[in-house]
């Protein structure tokens, strides 16, 4: 089953590689459940930040019968090139793929996502362990 994928770039420029990435994360997603009905990816540079670097965030959104699942995630190391809109970050071991931190924030983000759906679908089937109740001896 595919997920319907809506996938946001704010305060940067659309990347392809991004996009694919956060696409194959999403899809795993489906081994967790197979019930969800809708997923937006927002991936933003906040506007005018005033510290060194500028941290990007990726909220997930995730929608289940009966339930919205929200994940927020962020970087603060990330540094955007305003010429390229290339990510990297200082003493970056792979300067060929510029993304690699911010591949680990978007990994990060479903893997909590993923955490989630899964006490969510567990709870819907009713595997969720039940206490026995105390007997009070009088």
């Amino acid at each position: 089953m595919t997920i319907p994928l809506h996938i946001t770039f704010r305060n940067m420029k659309h990347s392809a590689e991004v996009e694919d990435c956060i696409r194959a994360e999403a899809e795993k997603l489906t081994t967790f459940s197979n019930r969800i009905v809708g997923c937006r990816v927002a991936v933003e540079v906040p506007h005018r930040h005033h510290k060194k670097g500028k941290p990007l965030q990726i909220r997930i959104d995730l929608t289940l019968p009966g339930r919205e699942i929200v994940v927020k995630r962020g970087s603060t190391g990330i540094h955007v090139s305003p010429v390229k809109g290339i990510t990297s970050t200082p003493g970056d071991a792979r300067p060929n793929w510029p993304y690699s931190d911010l591949e680990l924030v978007i990994h990060d983000a479903f893997k909590s996502a993923g955490r989630r759906v899964q006490d969510f679908a567990r709870r819907r089937r009713g595997e969720i362990k039940k206490h026995q109740a105390i007997l009070s001896e009088a």
